[in-house]
């Protein structure tokens, strides 16, 4: 019976320590990359998300992510289950744009939902590069389109 008790007693505080150590990690992890588009206005980028086309294009490559938000002056919101959530921000001046997509993963409590945020970085990071280069190719690809006779 001790040794069932000595056990119990163990595990309870192992949890407790665990959690406490837990709890100074963050509950919102944000990761973020960056794209220059010189020589793009910020407002045909914002009028191109619109476009259906262009869309599908960018569908190729976010898979299961749905429109979130409408798009608001300079951001446009993307979401995925889980409360995480896929942000495109353009930032600068027309002529020297600089897109932004930044994933918002938002944590438990739980120690093993906060020690998830140490992975955050290597899953998400090179995803975004990827997210990057597709939105340039299509972007690319509309210019072309657009500029063809």
């Amino acid at each position: 019976m001790r040794i069932l008790k000595l056990i119990g007693i163990s595990c309870l505080v192992f949890f407790l320590l665990f959690t406490a150590v837990g709890l100074f990690f963050p509950s919102q992890v944000q990761v973020s990359r960056a794209l220059d588009l010189p020589g793009q206005r910020k407002s045909d980028l914002v009028r191109l998300l619109d476009d259906q086309d262009f869309r599908r294009c960018l569908s190729d490559s976010t898979g299961a992510w749905e429109p979130y938000a409408t798009i608001v002056d300079s951001l446009v919101e993307w979401k995925q289950e889980n409360n995480t959530r896929m942000s495109w921000i353009f930032h600068g001046l027309d002529g020297q744009i600089t897109l932004q997509a930044r994933v918002s993963v938002q944590l438990g409590w739980l120690p093993w939902q906060r020690f998830r945020s140490l992975l955050m970085e290597p899953r998400y990071g090179p995803w975004l590069e990827d997210q990057l280069e597709q939105f340039k190719r299509c972007l690319d690809r509309a210019q072309q389109v657009r500029v063809s006779p």
